[in-house]
């Protein structure tokens, strides 16, 4: 006779269970890690090769489309969108990815199974890390110490991050019973790469001869806020700040957090008939 082992707690997100498998999660996420990282530099040179390949072609694309700019000033703004991206979009890509890449464990023991999702960020946050590195390198270089504004670069991060996390959640649910959801995804990154400022930016975009309607949804879009907050936090600039864009980014934001987890736990117990 099969057993089905499952929670009795009817709350919206158990956190006093999650805690309790706090030693699960590390051993998931140190698991990645270790995966990425062990016995081979292709982990390790990737995450330095990606963001440079496309510091390269797209700083000079941007350049070329817009040669007003000052060139280092430029390639960093440029830099700066490129390798926080790559944080955004791989932990959307890792999250997306979880369940199924690890349907192995999903039906052989009870725990929490937002963990899985949960635990992939860490490997994308050690990327970053490592990318980041080189280009505060370059930064302090050629333009000094940032501004006093670098203390908010935590806060603003961690935003990122939960809104990546929202979306990738979503796209894991799904793509439990909808595989096809893993071909839709990399349509749909590639879409929110260039609908933000990433390698153009903002001042750039809504400058353009285009609808207004247009520029409105490019600015309600959460991450072209997320991305100049970034920037904002190396140069005390905010590009086309708005308080009215700021709160509709963060209710998105919320929302989407809410409606991820939500869904997730609607589903969860269901993980193993289409695993």
């Amino acid at each position: 006779m099969k057993t089905v082992i499952t929670s009795t707690d009817k709350s919206f997100l158990n956190i006093s269970e999650l805690k309790r498998y706090g030693g699960l999660f590390k051993y998931l996420s140190l698991r990645d890690v270790f995966v990425r990282y062990k016995q081979t530099w292709v982990g390790f040179g990737w995450s330095i090769i990606r963001p440079l390949i496309n510091i390269a072609i797209f700083g000079t694309l941007s350049f070329l489309m817009d040669r007003k700019v000052n060139f280092v000033d430029n390639f960093l703004m440029v830099s700066m969108g490129v390798v926080f991206w790559q944080l955004l979009s791989t932990a959307i890509s890792d999250v997306s990815n979880s369940l199924v890449s690890n349907a192995n464990i999903l039906t052989k023991v009870y725990f929490p199974k937002i963990i899985l999702p949960a635990s992939s960020l860490l490997v994308c946050f050690i990327d970053f890390l490592i990318a980041f590195v080189l280009f505060f390198i370059l930064f302090v270089i050629f333009k000094g110490l940032p501004t006093w504004h670098f203390i908010f670069l935590p806060l603003v991060i961690l935003y990122g991050l939960v809104f990546s996390f929202s979306i990738g959640l979503i796209f894991s649910t799904a793509s439990v019973k909808f595989r096809d959801v893993k071909f839709i995804l990399p349509f749909v990154l590639q879409i929110l790469f260039y609908a933000s400022p990433v390698f153009l930016s903002s001042e750039f975009v809504l400058n353009l001869h285009m609808p207004d309607a247009l520029k409105v949804i490019y600015q309600i879009n959460p991450f072209v806020f997320i991305i100049n907050a970034f920037k904002f936090c190396f140069y005390g600039c905010f590009q086309n700040f708005s308080i009215t864009y700021m709160v509709i980014s963060f209710g998105i934001t919320l929302l989407t957090l809410f409606a991820s987890i939500r869904y997730f736990l609607n589903f969860e117990k269901s993980f193993a008939d289409f695993i």
